[in-house]
């Protein structure tokens, strides 16, 4: 990761991989980063809403992740903004993702903590997946 500390936008999969210890090096992956001195840390309702859902809405799980969103920023872009640049990507992108690309783009230097490694590669925004750093 960079030494800039720069602000970290969350994605659904890593507040996932925070929380599932069953994948033990997707999770450990995420702990490293969360840890790790930042500026902040942003995340958005949409992958907070992707994250339950995909967590299934089991008590304990919702309870964890109610525990890393009260210590963070929650931002959300305009909903129409979000929609417009997943009209851009066509059927590529979901709602989760354009928040996270539209924030990343709002705030300098920022970059998106993701388990897509496939797709944040040709969103063109900064990201970190358990592949590497990456900048367009």
């Amino acid at each position: 990761m960079a030494a800039s500390s720069p602000i970290i936008i969350l994605d659904a999969g890593p507040l996932i991989a925070a929380i599932n210890t069953y994948e033990a090096e997707s999770h450990a992956w995420v702990m490293r980063c969360l840890s790790a001195p930042r500026s902040g840390f942003i995340v958005t309702s949409a992958a907070v809403a992707e994250a339950t859902h995909l967590l299934q809405n089991q008590p304990a799980a919702l309870t964890q992740l109610r525990r890393i969103v009260e210590r963070i920023t929650v931002e959300d872009p305009a909903p129409v903004a979000v929609l417009e640049e997943m009209e851009k990507w066509k059927t590529r992108m979901d709602y989760a993702d354009a928040c996270a690309v539209i924030l990343a783009r709002r705030h300098r230097g920022a970059v998106v903590l993701t388990a897509d490694h496939r797709d944040f590669s040709v969103y063109r925004v900064p990201f970190i997946s358990p592949l590497g750093e990456f900048r367009p």
